[in-house]
């Protein structure tokens, strides 16, 4: 696909309506996260740092990933200085800014899952956006199973798609912090359900990045994010949950 195809994409979607979805996405997003951070036992400058880590992190996350990705969103990238984001990076730098920040400063309390809700939040709704703008834009499909995007193609909804199950996996997040359930854990199984879901809806979307062994370059990027999400649900479960279901089963625990 050439870029002058996907220019005339674009150019049929809604720039306005786009940066609206954005804002709301980011203002709604970032209200919830701060309402769920109440609750941390820590100063005003450790607050501020762990913030600061996570947006900064997050930045170099999103803009990252394309210098790496080969064929016309590396051209992108280097040709632009607002070139190709990607959700999936900014969520992994965002993680690992904070683990960073935690590491240098010595803060021991985990913060994850103050960023679980708002972050799902903000993504359901930024899809909302690129719904208006036209991007992330699907396959080529049967008229039937899809529509027109202005370059006379009909291609599947795969932007309001991922938006319907943002906006589903959101609900399961809100309903386990209501219940108090998945304690540290909640914003890793966004990163586990995100990352099998993305994988998954990188067969319905366009393909203009790179493929390493058969694998879309974001593929593999969406694996990345869905097992540190496994590593560290496994890593953050409580011995005494585990060792409780062995002894109900009639095991021996040493």
């Amino acid at each position: 696909m050439t870029q002058e195809a996907i220019s005339r994409i674009l150019d049929h979607g809604s720039l306005p309506l786009h940066l609206t979805a954005m804002i709301a996405s980011f203002a709604l997003g970032g209200w919830l996260t701060r309402q769920d951070a109440r609750a941390w036992p820590l100063t005003r400058r450790a607050r501020i740092g762990v913030f600061a880590s996570v947006f900064l992190g997050g930045l170099a996350g999103c803009a990252i990933p394309a210098f790496f990705a080969d064929e016309m969103i590396a051209d992108l990238a280097y040709g632009q200085w607002r070139g190709p984001k990607t959700i999936m990076g900014g969520l992994l730098g965002g993680f690992f800014g904070a683990a960073a920040y935690k590491k240098l400063t010595g803060t021991a309390y985990d913060t994850s899952d103050a960023f679980a809700r708002g972050t799902c939040l903000m993504m359901a709704v930024g899809r909302l956006g690129c719904i208006a703008q036209h991007c992330c834009f699907g396959i080529e499909v049967p008229a039937w199973a899809g529509g027109d995007l202005g370059d006379g193609v009909p291609r599947f909804p795969v932007q309001a798609l991922e938006a319907a199950l943002m906006f589903g996996l959101f609900g399961f997040l809100d309903r386990l912090h209501r219940g108090g359930q998945a304690r540290n854990r909640r914003l890793f199984v966004l990163f586990l359900a995100y990352g099998l879901l993305r994988f998954g809806l990188e067969f319905l979307r366009a393909q203009y990045a790179g493929q390493i062994l058969g694998l879309g370059f974001y593929q593999w990027i969406a694996l990345l994010l869905a097992a540190v999400g496994a590593w560290q649900i496994r890593k953050r479960t409580p011995v005494a949950a585990s060792t409780t279901l062995v002894q109900s089963a009639g095991g021996v625990v040493p």
